[in-house]
């Protein structure tokens, strides 16, 4: 299930509703949340180690009940979760719910200060004849993993019935650009990031971007 399929469902159940839900009483929530703070030297983006803990770290999710096989949605403050890592989480995840993996969506926050986790990638670097670094530490997500599953099967005891579901929108200029832009001979340039300095990429045209912040 894709984040597009999740909010669509979740609107498609308001309009249902009328915007309310209290004539769909079978609509539940549970709500959990976990630490996910790595230790010290645990590598994060780049395999750089953490060196200090200034804020810790948390999966905070959901478990929407009713008609149907439950969904669940988590939000890890990691960087990326990729490949067979994120195959394991959703699998784990959709066990402790009673769903399938389909119905899971688990998604980083993406503050680089915070794991990177590709467990496929790192049993690469640990096959290679000379030291290829470290990535991340496996047995650290499956640690991860565990907790957060353990935090939602704690949840699903303390349901609350779902009465109102609310959308909103708002535009905000002036923060997000695209990190493609067009250089004066015609060559599309992919040098924008978030930290570019150079005044000339700044002073760039935004580009083709969606201005609208959705919850």
């Amino acid at each position: 299930m894709t984040r597009r399929q999740l909010t669509g469902g979740a609107l498609a159940l308001a309009a249902a509703a009328g915007g309310t839900a209290a004539s769909h009483p079978r609509f539940r929530l549970a709500l959990f949340h976990c630490d996910i703070t790595p230790a010290l030297g645990t590598p994060v983006l780049s395999g750089v180690p953490v060196r200090s803990i200034v804020d810790p770290l948390s999966a905070n999710g959901f478990v929407l009940l009713g008609p149907g096989q439950p969904i669940v949605l988590a939000a890890l403050d990691w960087c990326e979760i990729r490949n067979d890592a994120y195959d394991r989480w959703r699998a784990v995840l959709a066990q402790a719910a009673g769903t399938t993996p389909q119905r899971v969506l688990v998604t980083c926050l993406h503050q680089h200060d915070a794991p990177y986790v590709d467990t496929g990638a790192q049993r690469l670097l640990d096959q290679t004849p000379e030291p290829g670094g470290r990535l991340c530490v496996p047995a650290f997500n499956e640690q991860c993993i565990e907790k957060v599953a353990a935090a939602l099967r704690e949840s699903l005891r303390h349901t609350r019935r779902v009465t109102h579901i609310g959308t909103g929108e708002a535009k905000v200029e002036q923060v997000a650009s695209n990190r493609r832009y067009v250089k004066a001979d015609g060559q599309v340039s992919f040098e924008r990031t978030s930290a570019a300095r150079d005044p000339l990429i700044r002073n760039m045209p935004e580009g083709l971007i969606d201005p609208f912040l959705k919850t």
